[in-house]
This record gives structure tokens, sequence and C-alpha cells, in this order.
């Protein structure tokens, strides 16, 4: 055996069992046997090495315990009394305990702090001193994928660890060697809390490695959300992010600072102060990768924020302010509270607001000012807060707890509630949360708002509200799902806004003129923001906001949290999202293989599947995931089939026979897609999966469905 060098009782213990093992690897290799696998015993707490051979039923290693002369090595798990030895350690803090280990009969204990500080390092050290195969290293990665993906504590990780070390001894004992954790950072003290940036160079090398952009892609358009979260319910410490994402990769969301405090940022200028020097930098100079020729032009596109926030960042009066319009110059009128009446206002420019032109609206001067940067057009009203939240709530509110005018019986609530509650086999799984009771509407999420008002009101609220209540609903539904669609918004956009002003006016009338408050009023310039940026999905806070939740769940105890959130970034959580493959190399699975039918004789040879799982979204001959337009013809999925020399997937289709308009106010509904449909053909048709291109959401009405196109995937 080679001389070891002089080191710790730990690593040179892990570094014999290295050379043993390569020894017997060497010896293995020379017998031509083959390469040992591992069996784990249901009936005994051990784990064995196994050669297989001609004789010997790898299947049945559980069963053949005993059978010593197939076996090879035998390693004893992890005690229980070690288990607990380490599940006491505080990964989180460096000033850890003593745990004794068992190796082979002798204990030893190990100090995990070492008596010298503690610093970060990679398992790969040991790899470039003793050469590691590919099976190792990719064993590492995937531990860290793991542990990263699921976020996994320390304490746990280092466990299974200890666990794995005796047949595995190339592992480290250790999580935060194997995560490679930050021993120190430059927390900063600034705007009154705790703050840490990252950098958005920093996340664009990782991201630009990882994620799939386009070869024609030059620019760069940066996306910047800032809100905040609280972080405990029994205290007031938030979390006040800067998160970023590009234009050019939808769904991958980053951030490039974090700040906790007990309160929001005092300072706006020190709390911005690096984020707009690296997006000046980036505007002038670019950004290039490193070993690659290619160079990208940086710009920031939209800052995105809720009325508070953008208030803050903006420095202008708060939405509750006589002049809080950021659209239009009105001074509001009280009545009990703040509420702007004119739907033709004059409207604010960049220029004006650069000049400060009305000086009643500002507070202070911006730091996005410096910026190459509309400070009007390109802060975009967020219409997850503005319409979701806002408007949406607020209509429900009305009517379970409105004037009498407005306000719902208590029968009609209920059976409004029984309909939806019936609705929600109906709904497509993409959809993760389904409807529920009306009376619980004070609870439900934005995305659930979003379902009642794009898909599910426009046909549960029928019947139940009165017609010009409904009428006023539908003329909201329609102008928002015309936004949120990139087919309609160029054809319908003029349409839509006239449609939001019209709501806003017949609203005033319905409900009072005391309810033009600032989001009601807001819905007039929602339409400009659709003509910058196109679907109002592009520049909407719910992506911003599921990682806020990834976020938070990273914070495992009171103490330090922004040091918790940034070793736990830095060790790879939050990046899985960064793995974005082609559309051409996502994966695409057949599931829940049945012989039940229907098919046809000339496809009698092919397999046949109750689910298709593709890119976008699953087919199925299930409820709720069964309505497609197949080849200009709307119907149900019957039966997935699978040629299995090809690989290519077919779908059994039967069309409805009768489809026609659901409504014709305040347009016919056929031009935006949305049918009422009944009658089934009776006969089928095969179609390869190719020619499934448009997944709708269908709803029972009366004696047929109301189906309309799904907008909306990404939510699983």
């Amino acid at each position: 055996m080679s001389c070891l060098p002089p080191c710790s009782e730990r690593t040179k213990r892990r570094k014999v069992a290295a050379e043993v093992s390569k020894v017997v690897a060497e010896a293995i290799a020379e017998e031509s046997i083959d390469k040992p696998k591992c069996f784990a015993s249901d009936n005994c707490d051990s784990l064995y090495l196994c050669f297989p051979d001609a004789d010997f039923d790898n299947n049945n290693a559980a069963e053949a315990c005993g059978a010593s002369s197939h076996f090879l090595h035998e390693c004893e798990l992890t005690d229980d009394s070690n288990l607990n030895n380490l599940a006491n350690l505080d990964s989180d803090d460096p000033e850890s305990c003593v745990a004794d280990c068992d190796v082979d009969g002798e204990t030893f204990s190990v100090d995990f702090t070492d008596h010298i500080e503690w610093t970060s390092r990679d398992i790969e050290e040991f790899d470039n001193e003793e050469g590691s195969s590919d099976s190792e290293t990719s064993l590492h990665d995937s531990l860290v994928d793991w542990a990263t993906t699921y976020n996994i504590c320390q304490n746990a990780l280092s466990d299974l660890l200890k666990v794995l070390q005796p047949s595995l001894p190339e592992l480290p004992k250790d999580a935060r060697t194997l995560l490679s954790t930050q021993r120190r950072l430059e927390i900063k003290a600034i705007a009154g809390g705790e703050y840490y940036y990252f950098g958005i160079k920093f996340w664009l090398l990782i991201l630009l490695k990882k994620a799939s952009v386009l070869p024609s892609v030059e620019y760069l358009t940066l996306h910047a959300n800032i809100d905040g979260i609280p972080l405990f319910k029994s205290s007031n410490t938030c979390l006040w992010p800067i998160l970023c994402s590009v234009a050019e990769i939808k769904t991958v969301v980053f951030p490039a600072a974090v700040f906790c405090s007990s309160h929001k940022p005092d300072s706006v200028d020190a709390y911005l102060s690096d984020f707009i020097s690296e997006i000046k930098a980036l505007e002038q100079h670019g950004f290039s990768v490193p070993d690659s020729m290619k160079h990208y032009k940086v710009t920031l596109g939209a800052v995105i924020c809720d009325a508070p926030a953008r208030a803050i960042f903006k420095c202008i009066k708060g939405h509750n302010a006589y002049n809080s319009c950021e659209r239009c110059v009105q001074h509001g009128n009280w009545l009990s509270k703040i509420i702007f009446p004119s739907v033709s206002a004059p409207l604010r420019t960049d220029v004006d607001f650069i000049n400060r032109k009305d000086s009643s609206h500002h507070r202070a001067v911006s730091p996005f000012a410096e910026l190459h940067i509309g400070m009007i057009t390109n802060f975009p009203l967020d219409y997850m807060h503005l319409i979701c939240l806002g408007v949406m709530r607020r209509m429900l509110h009305l009517w379970v707890h409105g004037p009498h005018a407005c306000k719902l019986s208590h029968s009609t609530i209920s059976a409004i509630s029984d309909r939806m509650q019936a609705a929600r086999s109906y709904i497509p799984r993409e959809f993760s949360r389904k409807p529920r009771s009306l009376l619980e509407y004070k609870l439900w999420k934005a995305t659930e708002l979003r379902l009642f008002l794009v898909y599910t009101g426009q046909v549960i609220l029928k019947g139940f509200l009165s017609p010009k209540v409904y009428s006023n609903f539908l003329d909201l539904s329609v102008a928002v799902r015309l936004l949120l669609s990139p087919p309609l918004i160029e054809r319908y956009v003029d349409y839509a806004d006239k449609l939001l002003k019209y709501f806003v006016l017949s609203f005033c009338r319905i409900y009072g003129n005391d309810q033009l408050v600032y989001n009601v009023h807001s819905l007039i310039h929602v339409a400009d923001d659709a003509r910058n940026f196109g679907a109002l999905d592009n520049v909407s806070s719910f992506k911003y906001e599921n990682f806020l939740g990834k976020l938070k769940k990273l914070v495992r105890r009171p103490q330090s949290p922004c040091t918790q959130i940034v070793r736990r970034l830095l060790e790879g959580h939050g990046q899985s999202n960064f793995l974005e493959k082609p559309a051409s190399l996502q994966t695409k699975t057949f599931a829940r293989p049945h012989m039940a039918g229907p098919t046809t004789v000339a496809m009698s040879y092919c397999q046949q599947y109750k689910q298709y799982n593709g890119v976008r979204y699953v087919i199925s001959v299930s409820e709720g995931d069964n309505c497609f337009e197949v080849d200009g013809k709307i119907g149900l999925v019957r039966n997935i089939l699978k040629d299995n020399h090809s690989c290519i997937g077919y779908v059994v289709f039967e069309e409805f026979s009768a489809v026609d308009s659901y409504f014709v106010d305040p347009l016919d509904s056929k031009q935006i897609s949305i049918f009422f449909v009944s009658r089934l053909a009776g006969t089928t048709r095969v179609y390869p999966l190719a020619d499934v291109n448009i997944k709708y959401v269908k709803l029972p009405f009366k004696d047929g469905f109301v189906v309309m196109p799904q907008m909306h995937f990404n939510e699983m």
C-alpha cells in the first residue's frame, strides 16, 4: 500500500478504506469476476455485496442471507445509539458535539469541530488524490441533487451518510462536506436588517450553463420582483429578497439579494444600491459566458411588484393617497375611502415622472430613476394582486357580505358551493388547487381566484346571479381571458381595453361609487401592459410568489434566518428549476396500461394506455384530462395507443356533434373558443398524438358541457 501523508484519523481511515477497495477491485478484475452488486435484506439489518453467477438468483438475495459463498462482505448497519448521537448535532451550528462511530469493532470518537476552524471542501479533494470512478462521482452528485431538491435537513443527511459509510467509504460523513456548505459569509447590516447580495452575474453563469437558451438569442431581458413575506407566525421577522428572472427563459427565478428584518427596508437607496450598480454595469458591458464565444446584451425590462411595494421603491404616494394612481393624473375623492371616479383623466408619461411634473405624486427620487427604464411603462400593474386578490375577492365579498342590493341569500351561496364541489372532478390535474366552498373565499389563494375568474365562474354562477350582476362579472372574465391569451391579444387588446372601462363604470352603478377604489380604478390601465409585454402572465407575480414560498422553507430555526437561506442557496437549494430541458429532451411517458379498449382492428396490435404524460399537459381517458381539440374538432379521448415498433403514439378520439356558442354578450363566445357542446358522435377515429394540440377545460352545464381552452399548465 502506498505511503499516506500525515492527516487526521478520520481522513486516514477513509484513505485506507479507499486503498483496500482499490486492491480488491484489481484482484477481481484479474479473475474476470463481475462487478459486485448491493442487496439489502428485508429480514435483516445488513447490506451485502454479491457476485452473481449462473447458479445464483439475485432476485432472491433477501432470502439467501445464509448463503455465504455468494457474499463477499457483510457490513452491519449503524446502531440506534450512533444514529441518536448524530441526530442530536446541530448541523447549522459550528459548535458541534462529539459522536462515537463503530468501524470494524473499534470505537472512534469523532469531533466534528476538530478543534480547528472548519472550512467547506468538496469530496473531489479526495478523488483527486486517490482517484475515483465515474460511478462514485455520480453517486456524490446524485446525493447532492436529492438533498437540495427535497430540502433534506443536514442532520438527516449526515445520518444517511453514516449509514452508507461502511459500504461506500469514499462518501463524506458530514452533510456540510457533501454539500460544500460555506463556513463564512459576508452578511451586511444595512437598511435596518441583515443583507446578502449574490449578484446577477453569479446566477446568470449558473443559469446559462444549465438552462436551454436559443442560440440566436443575443439579448437577455431581466425582470425583477421585490416583495415581502413573513417567516414566522409568532414574530415580525420577514424576508424581502430581490428576485429576478430572464424573459427568454420563462420559468426560472433566482434571488439577486436576500434581506431579513423585522420590518421593511429603512433606506431604499441602501437596499437597492448593489442591484442598481450591477444593472448599470450589465447594461453598459453586457455579459459573457466563460469558455464560450457567446456575449449577451442585458437590459432590465420590468420591475414587478404589488401596489405597496411599487410605492416604496418608486418613492411615490401609497395606494390610499389622493394622488396615488400610477397611470393617470387624477386627484381622488373621499367617500369613506379614497376613490377615483374618472376613466378619462390625462395619462402619466415616463418623461413627466422623471421631471416630477406632478409633485404631489412623489415622495422622493427613486434609485430606479438612475437606470434606462421607464418609471411608468416598465412598472407593470401585477394582475395577480390587482385583479385576482383585489377585484375578484372584492366581488366575492360583496356577494357574501355586501349590501342588501347585491348580497346573495344563504341558500344561493350553498347552491353555488355545491356546484363548485361538483366541478372538482372536471378540473384538469395541471391545476393544483380545486374549487371549494364560496364561504371560504377569504382563504382562497390567488390561483383559486384566477381559476374562478377565468374558467369556472362563467358556468357556476349562471342562473344564480341577477342578469346585470352576471353580465358585469362576465365582462371582467372575458376581458382578462383576452389579455391572458397570446393568440387573442393582438386582435382584441383594444376591445379588452374598452371592455374593462365599461366594467368599471357598470361596477360603479351596481355596487356604488364608494367601490371605485385604487384596484378597481386601475383596471382601466391594465391593457396598456398587455400592449407592452404581451400576455399578462409574462409580467405577473405568480412564479415569484412560488419561489418566495420555497425560500421560506429553507429557514429551519429562528436564529440568523438570512444566513440559513444564503447557505442553503449556495449548497444548491432552489436550483432545481434551472434544469430546464428543451422540449425535445423532456420526458414523455405512457402510463396505466390496460386491455379494455376501445380500439380498431387495424390498431389491435398496439399497446393500450389510459394516460400519456406530455411536455406541457397530461392526456388521459379520465374525466378532467380527456377533452381536446384534434384536427379542428372538439371531443373526448377514449383510448391511448402505442406502436411498440415505431414508438409512435395515437389517440382514439370521439368528437362532439353539436358545438354552439355559450354566450353572445359581450361578444360571441365562439370568437374566443368557448363553446357549449353536447351529443357525442358515437363513432371514434384514430389520430396521431402529434395532432392533439389544444387542451380544453370541460364543465357540466344543463344537458351538455361548456368547454374553453386551458391557458395555464405550470402549477404542478
